[in-house]
């Protein structure tokens, strides 16, 4: 940054640095801390997270046994015709029935195996996912607080300028009066006065709006005086945009979060895949009886055996389920293609914005001063008679405008280092120095 531009800065921001305290050096960042604990978005990604956690816990219990405990007690009667053949009494006794299985799965063609990895993977999305929130929520904050100072400095502008205009409409009016000027230009520093008045007015309008988008992000409405000029971490830059797109290939975590798409469905398959395979079990029971059925007495019986079941036919459901699955990983193999090449549009178009937006500081500093100077030179002609007011009038503008592209194209640059980190993936609390969550 060259000596006449960190000036123009000084100048452009001067205001608002000055109206900082001290106490807070750094709002932003403290600003982004309570988003990350408060906001509804990312509480809600935490939880997602807490609970997909727990299909891998559901998932692993295919590597456990079952144990299953029936009972069964009271009054049976039996009147059968053998009993009645033998003209003997119905039978009425009082029954206990008790048993225990326990059964442990041995083979299930790899799809528990399978149902755990794709819970695993669901809880990287998960993550992933809480990961982009993060990310995404802190740029929404970003933009909304950079917002509201880009707005509060272009209304300083605006009400400068209509002080300006307001002045210059005296000046004529005053003119009039003493019979040196003309009733044209005290009309046409009105009409210029009303404009400078409604642009205020809309200026003032989309403060308001800047500030409900800051609360609907951070949840409380901004103190505008407390607010500082954010100072983007512009060392993370990297020097060149192939190593820009390196690192949001690497880090992005819709990349991330494709990616771990693909090995979900890869898992799919194999689960699918898995019901040609047997199902063999280790079942081990013990019963207790106890005047059952006609069979006076107590009986006790257990068993430890090896059960397999095999579908060996079920119309197809399994080959086509199996077709479907190698469609949908295809399918997530394409989005992944597609997901890079977003990552890579977004991270060129970050890269061009902050490229643009520092050749317009430069090309607008030297705006500022040249229309600062034809202002200057208009209105000594103009006190000197020489230049009419509509003249002075245009050259006021100009500088005005200069002064609202240069404000605008400043914080402009700054949004385009943190949209640029957001594309690399790096909009988080390592490379922003915010607190640890």
């Amino acid at each position: 940054m060259t000596f006449s531009r960190t000036m123009a800065l000084i100048v452009v921001f001067g205001v608002l640095l000055a109206a900082a305290p001290e106490a807070m050096a750094k709002p932003l960042e403290e600003e982004l801390n309570s988003v990350l604990i408060d906001h509804p978005n990312i509480r809600a990604g935490y939880k997602t997270v807490e609970s997909s956690s727990q299909d891998i816990t559901k998932a692993r219990a295919g590597y456990f046994p079952t144990v299953a405990v029936t009972s069964t007690s009271g009054p049976e009667y039996i009147n059968s015709p053998g009993e009645r053949a033998l003209k003997s009494k119905a039978w009425m006794r009082n029954k206990v029935l008790a048993g225990v299985t326990v059964t442990q799965n041995i083979f299930s063609g790899y799809a528990t195996a399978a149902a755990v990895k794709t819970a695993r993977l669901n809880k990287e999305v998960a993550e992933i996912t809480l990961e982009g929130t993060k990310q995404s929520t802190m740029f929404e904050g970003i933009t909304a607080y950079i917002d509201i100072l880009r707005q509060k400095r272009l209304i300083e502008l605006s009400r400068a300028n209509v002080l300006t205009i307001e002045h210059q409409f005296n000046l004529e009016d005053e003119r009039v009066r003493r019979g040196s000027g003309i009733t044209v230009d005290v009309l046409q520093a009105k009409s210029r006065l009303q404009l400078a008045k409604e642009r205020l007015a809309t200026l003032k309008g989309a403060l308001e709006d800047a500030a409900s988008r800051y609360f609907q992000v951070f949840g409380h409405p901004p103190e505008i005086e407390a607010m500082t000029d954010p100072v983007p971490p512009t060392d993370i830059i990297p020097s060149g945009l192939k190593r820009a797109l390196e690192v949001a290939l690497a880090e992005n975590p819709a990349v991330a979060s494709s990616n771990a798409a693909v090995e979900m469905a890869r898992e799919d398959r194999t689960l699918v895949r898995s019901e040609y395979f047997p199902i063999v079990n280790l079942v081990g029971s013990w019963n207790y009886e106890l005047n059952n059925n006609t069979v006076l007495g107590t009986r006790r019986d257990g068993a430890v055996v090896l059960s397999t079941s095999w579908t060996l036919f079920n119309g197809f459901n399994t080959r086509a389920g199996l077709t479907q699955s190698t469609y949908k990983y295809r399918a997530s193999k394409d989005n992944f293609d597609y997901t890079n090449r977003k990552v890579v549009e977004q991270t060129k178009l970050a890269w061009q914005a902050l490229v643009t937006s520092r050749q317009r500081l430069d090309l607008l500093e030297n705006a500022i001063n040249i229309a600062s100077a034809v202002f200057v030179s208009r209105k000594q002609l103009r006190d000197a008679g020489k230049e009419t007011v509509i003249n002075v009038l245009d050259a006021e503008n100009e500088v005005n405008n200069a002064q609202v592209d240069y404000t605008s194209a400043a914080y402009d640059e700054r949004l385009a280092v943190y949209q640029l980190m957001m594309a690399m993936g790096r909009l988080n609390a390592k490379y922003l120095g915010l607190s640890p969550i």
